[in-house]
């Protein structure tokens, strides 16, 4: 899935399904944080990955797909596949921007990519996480439950 790309384009990691809705977009920003970073003031590797939960985060309370919203229903998401690229360092004190993109799929999983931004736009990171439906032992989900009918006909009516 590696591909050579301009350092400023957030690589396509998943091909749209014929008939697909447009991608919903998140973002939020936040500063690097003093326990965030390692002696030389650079944002931990390890980090890049709760930055893309902040992501998550603010994009389920943008469209209603927060935890509380999924434990309401009976229903986890568990990450089943991470990929992180790093491209410049964030540093002690730096603003930077998430952007969580959900990308559309008639499967039971949630494909987000993400793009971290430093305060110039510059990309620092780009990366994707698929996770799957499940109940809360752990079976997966194969059909939509209501709650997820109504999201998607709200997303392919586009009334987000």
């Amino acid at each position: 899935m590696r591909q050579r790309r301009n350092r400023g384009e957030v690589p396509n990691y998943f091909e749209p399904e014929e008939g697909a809705p447009e991608p919903l977009l998140a973002k939020c920003s936040r500063r690097v944080r003093f326990e965030e970073v390692d002696p030389l003031r650079i944002a931990w590797h390890g980090r890049y990955v709760s930055y893309f939960e902040d992501g998550r985060v603010a994009f389920g309370h943008q469209y209603g797909l927060s935890y509380a919203e999924f434990m309401k229903h009976k229903v986890a998401a568990p990450i089943v596949q991470l990929h992180l690229d790093y491209l410049a360092p964030l540093t002690f004190d730096e603003l930077f921007t998430i952007e969580a993109v959900l990308h559309w799929s008639t499967a039971m999983r949630l494909n987000f990519t993400f793009a971290i931004r430093k305060e110039n736009n510059q990309l620092a990171a780009t990366g994707y996480s698929v996770q799957v439906l499940t109940d809360l032992i752990g079976n997966v989900i194969f059909f939509p439950p209501d709650w997820v009918m109504q999201f998607q006909e709200k997303w392919r009516s586009g009334k987000w």
